[in-house]
């Protein structure tokens, strides 16, 4: 039987210490590179020293690279961002729009040209509209669970974005 969770269909853009050439980059081990893209946003360095993106900014942007990975990457990466203890449990994983870069540095936020990825983004205090621990939602969790019930079909990186979306406006529907 396949294994499903090899499978390169999660999308993920990263922008700090898992770039090439940086120093964790080896979490990135067997990820497909896609190139170097950007996000609508101000690149930042918080107290500690990692970084973040504040998506409050108009007209910036935070330039990374966009990667092609399996499950079992993002498990390492997930591990990193939300329990390692430089990261401090300080990240979720969002889903964000991307631009392909243009070394003309002219950004332009254009979201019928956009793609959507994955990101780990900065944690603030986040509603858990349920009102109950247990309902809160899980990206990470769900990516799984959606892996693993769709192991009869080819899931592309569309189909989990796709997935992702309506599971957070479905949370969003049925607490709301």
């Amino acid at each position: 039987m396949e294994n499903f969770f090899e499978k390169m269909n999660i999308r993920i853009f990263v922008f700090g210490t898992l770039r090439k050439e940086q120093r964790l980059n080896f979490y990135m081990e067997g990820s497909d590179f896609r190139g170097i893209y950007y996000t609508k946003g101000q690149l930042m360095e918080s107290e500690n020293g990692s970084a973040y993106i504040d998506f409050n900014g108009e007209n910036v942007a935070t330039i990374g690279e966009l990667h092609g990975i399996n499950y079992f990457c993002l498990q390492r990466i997930d591990h990193l961002e939300s329990n390692w203890g430089d990261f401090p449990k300080a990240y979720d994983l969002s889903l964000i729009p991307v631009w392909e870069y243009s070394y003309d540095r002219n950004f332009t936020f254009d979201y019928s040209k956009a793609i959507w990825a994955f990101c780990y983004t900065r944690r603030n205090a986040r509603k858990i509209l349920s009102g109950d621990w247990k309902y809160r939602t899980n990206v990470m969790h769900e990516i799984g669970n959606y892996l693993q019930t769709e192991q009869n079909k080819i899931v592309s990186e569309d189909d989990v974005i796709l997935h992702i979306t309506n599971y957070l406006e479905n949370y969003k529907k049925a607490y709301l």
